[in-house]
């Protein structure tokens, strides 16, 4: 069902039949409306994935006319003008085009043109990376008494209490991470992923560099994100979520810095979200640009970094309002002249990752904050000093930065999420802070600390049980039939007879449909003869305890 509906979101995403070089500037034009387009709030299954709308769904998110896809008679109309249409994006409502300084001057004149986000001088931005970096073999051995045999990853793992997860069966099953990075190279073939190819968990990849599928020819910096994740080589390395699902973007050019990889972040960024992804890991951070662009004002100054300016962080905020969890990398600068957190680690919404050794301290490297608005950053930490990680010839070997702290919490957040899936991202997020060694006593270094999952754990059942998550006060409590015809029923447990509880309906766009509340009895009626057909979700709520149940109407 994902894969089906991928075609039809791509083909609206993209202008396929480009050749790579570019002749021309580039120019990121934004559209005044959505007015006139063929796609409806009441139809998402139309341009969201299933995954997609059911994430929006659980959270109460409403889907509204930013998940529209851009108007496509306003792609068409800057085609027939002799421009091209790289990208579209429904967040910014606009497309990246590629024209002359004529056709530019007509594409201003279009009564839907609303404005220019930046342009772009000639460049070919779309290379592939100089080469494959190589990392020496680490021959480090670290003891474990898990059941599992973590080999070199115990300790990284260990500081978390992710070992505690995975005893009890949480390993990121049915949980699907976007990575967005420079590429994978290799991917393909190290013997660390060969379960995740063997079981098909890459759902989807995406070049947004070179505009094509394989993300597996560029760059070594992804594969190295991913090991701390996805790895899985008893004895050897096995990463935090071994058993989740991937989507990989390549959303970076190792050639040259440029505000197109912001662009192609937000384009990963959307399909992520329409592929239903659950969480973002992105180790990548912008302040300054190459020189080459000689455009100084492409550069971003410290005020920059207040959540909202970037074009990136920007996009990082729509990512979260869809119900994502964005985790992001806080930046290496904590020893260079710039040492503040990049964009788009300053967006208040996001997990935003410093780096510590493995004493829970701070290492000079990690960028520091707070951001531009004042806001404390980063969220919390993870080991960034000497992390260990897979590297592109399938051995272990070991890294420094920011990179890997943030996809060890990815990974850490993830399984901690299935554990508890009623919780919404924002709510996780608090969680996963509070969890921090140092909550107490949080700071711009390293925020909360290194969360613990028994500490999480801990939090969720005291503070988010009677706030979110099924408890077993309401286990009993079943929906059926399930798929409705006409009418369905809750039947319900002796110990809840006669109390009062508050029903609540919601449509597949995440809307409310109805909210009353009752006596319990024994039979529970819920109205769905009126209701037209597709995926719908149940809320009871009684003492404080909460429990959804999804239906399908047939």
């Amino acid at each position: 069902m994902i894969r089906t509906i991928l075609t039809t979101l791509f083909t609206s995403f993209l202008c396929l039949n480009l050749c790579l070089a570019q002749s021309n500037p580039r120019y990121f034009v934004l559209f005044t409306d959505k007015n006139n387009t063929t796609f409806s709030i009441d139809k998402p299954a139309e341009y969201l994935s299933v995954r997609a709308i059911e994430r929006r769904t659980k959270q109460n998110i409403p889907v509204t006319t930013r998940d529209f896809p851009v108007n496509q008679t306003y792609t068409s109309a800057i085609k027939q003008l002799g421009a091209s249409v790289i990208f579209t994006s429904r967040w910014f409502n606009g497309a990246v085009v590629e024209a002359n300084a004529a056709q530019l001057a007509n594409i201003k004149k279009l009564a839907f043109f609303k404005g220019i986000e930046f342009d772009l001088p000639v460049a070919n931005i779309s290379g592939k990376s100089p080469g494959v970096e190589r990392i020496g073999a680490l021959n480090r051995k670290l003891a474990t008494a898990e059941d599992l045999n973590y080999g070199n990853m115990n300790a990284q793992l260990a500081l978390m209490d992710v070992p505690e997860l995975h005893n009890k069966g949480f390993h990121g099953e049915n949980m699907l991470i976007a990575i967005l990075d420079n590429g994978f190279a290799n991917g393909d073939q190290v013997g660390f992923l060969k379960p995740l190819r063997d079981e098909d968990r890459v759902l989807d990849t995406y070049d947004f560099m070179s505009r094509e599928a394989d993300v597996y020819n560029d760059g070594s910096h992804g594969l190295q994100v991913m090991s701390t994740m996805a790895a899985y080589q008893s004895g050897t390395m096995i990463g935090a979520a071994f058993k989740a699902t991937y989507a990989l973007y390549r959303t970076e050019n190792d050639f040259l810095e440029s505000p197109y990889e912001e662009i192609a972040w937000l384009m990963a960024a959307e399909r992520a979200d329409s592929v239903g992804a659950d969480v973002i890991n992105s180790s990548l951070g912008y302040s300054e640009f190459d020189a080459e662009f000689d455009k100084p004002e492409y550069n971003y100054t410290y005020d920059d970094m207040d959540g909202k300016t970037t074009i990136v962080s920007r996009a990082a905020r729509y990512a979260t309002r869809t119900g994502m969890l964005v985790v992001v990398s806080a930046g290496n600068e904590g020893n260079k002249a710039w040492h503040f957190i990049t964009a788009p680690a300053d967006v208040d919404s996001v997990l935003t990752v410093g780096a510590t050794n493995y004493e829970r301290a701070y290492t000079a490297l990690s960028s520091v904050g707070p951001n531009a608005a004042g806001q404390q950053k980063p969220d919390v930490a993870a080991v960034g000093l000497g992390a260990v990680i897979g590297n592109t010839s399938g051995n272990v070997a070991s890294s420094n930065g920011t990179s890997f702290s943030s996809p060890l919490i990815a990974g850490f957040a993830t399984i901690l999420w299935q554990a508890y899936p009623n919780l919404s991202a924002q709510q996780l997020i608090n969680v996963i802070k509070k969890s921090g060694h140092q909550a107490s006593a949080p700071d711009n270094l390293l925020g909360y600390g290194v969360p613990s999952a028994v500490k999480a754990e801990q939090i969720i059942q005291t503070e988010y049980t009677p706030l979110g998550t099924e408890s077993d006060f309401l286990k009993a409590i079943v929906l059926s039939p399930n798929p409705v015809l006409e009418n369905a029923s809750l039947s319900i447990p002796q110990h809840l007879i006669g109390k009062k509880a508050t029903l609540s309906l919601y449509g597949l766009n995440g809307a409310t449909l109805s909210i009353s509340e009752s006596r319990l009895s024994s039979v529970q009626p819920i109205a769905a003869n009126q209701l037209s057909a597709g995926l719908y979700l149940v809320k009871i709520r009684v003492d404080n305890h909460e429990k959804s149940l999804k239906f399908i109407k047939q």
